[in-house]
């Protein structure tokens, strides 16, 4: 099926790459699981632990902001992420009931762990398509944010972007 400008994304392929984005991703996500059954943890807990890595010092409150989550369902993922040795909490001393989370040397092995399995993965996808290729896909994924997406994106990378610093506003 050949496009043109006039009908840049017709419905059929549209259908056809979601459907490759989400499998896409998912593989990505499958390489990391298998690393975090290896310590005990699920993607939940590796979420969280990904937040913290990238603000050390984050606050339930920011957590909750990145990760668009209720208190509700954080509360046991941070139980049993402390409980087993993967973060700490630090009270704030000007807030007593503010508490600020800190991978520990566990946390952040754990962390390295799932990142390293799924760097890989990315990269040979990248090799497989090229550096133009892969630079567009980060260009076409930012551009498919909404503007709350973006700011959640911020939580944790401020202005810091890659294959974007001439496209962000």
């Amino acid at each position: 099926m050949a496009f043109d400008e006039e009908d840049l994304c017709p419905e059929d392929h549209a259908h056809w790459l979601f459907s490759v984005m989400y499998l896409g991703y998912n593989s990505m996500l499958e390489v990391g699981d298998v690393y975090l059954q290896s310590v005990g943890l699920r993607r939940p807990h590796f979420r969280v632990l990904y937040v913290i890595q990238r603000k050390p010092g984050a606050t339930v409150k920011e957590i909750l902001a990145f990760l668009d989550i209720t208190q509700q369902s954080i509360s046991p993922i941070i139980k049993t992420l402390i409980g087993g040795g993967f973060i700490a909490q630090k009270e704030d001393l000007k807030d007593r009931r503010s508490r600020h989370l800190y991978l520990t040397k566990k946390g952040r092995t754990a962390w390295r762990g799932v990142i390293d399995e799924q760097t890989a993965y990315l990269e040979q996808a990248y090799k497989k398509v090229g550096f133009e290729n892969a630079k567009g896909y980060a260009h076409t994924a930012y551009a498919m944010m909404n503007e709350k997406n973006q700011r959640q994106l911020e939580v944790v990378w401020k202005d810091k972007t890659f294959f974007l610093d001439d496209n962000k506003p």
